[in-house]
């Protein structure tokens, strides 16, 4: 248990320094805008296989 909770404090430690990155370094408007595009393409992408793999030649036959 013991390993446990200094597995957590460390994880704690570590976002909070990333948050204090953050606020010390905010994105630029521009930074923050390819950023969404890039999660946003990352999401289709995910998306377009998962239908893909729902698309299965054997839905296709039995439907």
């Amino acid at each position: 248990m013991e390993e446990l909770n200094k597995y957590h404090r460390e994880m704690i430690a570590e976002n909070l320094a990333a948050i204090a990155y953050w606020k010390k370094h905010p994105l630029s408007r521009e930074e923050c805008l390819n950023q969404f595009k890039r999660l946003r393409e990352q999401r289709l992408l995910r998306e377009s296989k998962s239908q893909t793999s729902n698309d299965s030649p054997e839905k296709k036959a039995a439907g």
